[in-house]
């Protein structure tokens, strides 16, 4: 029987920084005995929305040549999976997870789940970094908050539910974050029975997130152009203005001065607002009291306001990049 593990997410979780890592770390998976792709080929996640496994039985049977693990990693799929078809009663993860049983394979499925607040914070920086945001930070807390789509959803019942119902898989749902926080990759190994962490290369931790002042820019950037009639929407224009973003952060140094768009009084309104489900969660799922057993209340002091110098830079780099990106 052919073991699958399917790390799937959630965003935000660290999933890059381990995808990472287990790329450096191919001898040691060959040694035992993995075969680990992370979709370079962009080929599973369309073929999940099809309901086509072909391209799965591919990846599935080069692991079994080898009489490997099958490991599998995209946080794409902890939004993908829960999507349920019209013309069907289950999800597009039961789909999946049907699929590989009839193969007589064994599933495991790792999910790391981030605490609200901090999640939402952190996909918001990288909303707006790559120019598709262009609100402020409790507008778009509070827009999520409402929202009724899969992508985006960060609420653990909505968004897993389907693995506990399925009843036919191994899962592990992993905390993620917060002050007492263990590193993924070694929870990740430790799931999958490989081995300590120690044995493994490491690779330098990458700080994504381009820091305040950027994210400021970023928006003044987007005010600018939309006075002049322009919107940054079409995907090439994006990566460029995200590329003279990048540039000028590291310039500056500004991702040492990390972007928090938390106040005192919304990271309260977070916390309400997915509480009840949080709870039944962390009850059902952990053993614990209550969500606030495993994520901790860390509220946050909140950013003092820009001083005269920064809101200058910010203005004088926003033109700047404005006027680079007409031409």
């Amino acid at each position: 029987m052919t073991r699958v593990v399917l790390h799937i997410g959630m965003h935000k979780t660290g999933s890059t920084a381990i995808q990472n890592r287990l790329e450096a770390n191919g001898r040691m998976l060959h040694q035992h005995r993995i075969s680990f792709d992370i979709d370079s080929d962009n080929q599973l996640k369309p073929a999940v929305k099809k309901r086509d496994f072909r391209p799965w039985q591919t990846k599935l049977d080069r692991a079994r040549d080898n009489n490997n693990t099958l490991l599998v990693s995209s946080e794409v799929l902890s939004h993908l999976l829960t999507r349920q078809p019209s013309d069907s009663d289950g999800c597009l993860g039961d789909w999946l997870i049907d699929a590989f049983n009839k193969q007589g394979c064994r599933v495991t499925l790792i999910a790391f789940l981030r605490d609200q607040p901090s999640y939402l914070n952190s996909q918001y920086t990288q909303h707006v970094k790559k120019f598709g945001l262009d609100c402020r930070f409790d507008t778009y807390a509070r827009r999520i908050m409402g929202h009724t789509q899969e992508r985006g959803e960060c609420d653990p019942q909505r968004l897993f539910g389907w693995i506990r119902r399925n009843g036919t898989t191994s899962a592990h749902f992993i905390p993620y974050g917060g002050s007492r926080a263990l590193d993924p990759f070694e929870q990740l190994l430790a799931v999958i029975g490989a081995g300590p962490a120690t044995d493994w290369i490491d690779l330098p931790r990458i700080n994504e997130q381009p820091g305040r002042l950027a994210i400021e820019t970023a928006l003044a950037v987007q005010r600018r152009l939309a006075t002049k009639g322009q919107a940054v929407n079409e995907p090439l224009h994006r990566r460029q203005a995200f590329r003279l973003l990048k540039a000028t952060a590291n310039l500056y140094g500004w991702p040492k001065q990390r972007f928090s768009g938390l106040t005192p009084e919304l990271y309260r309104e977070i916390r309400a607002h997915y509480r009840a489900s949080n709870d039944a969660f962390a009850q059902e799922v952990w053993g614990a009291a209550d969500w606030a057993t495993v994520f901790p209340e860390e509220s946050p002091e909140p950013q003092r306001e820009l001083r005269r110098h920064q809101r200058w830079l910010v203005a004088w780099e926003s033109r700047r990049i404005s006027w680079m990106l007409r031409r």
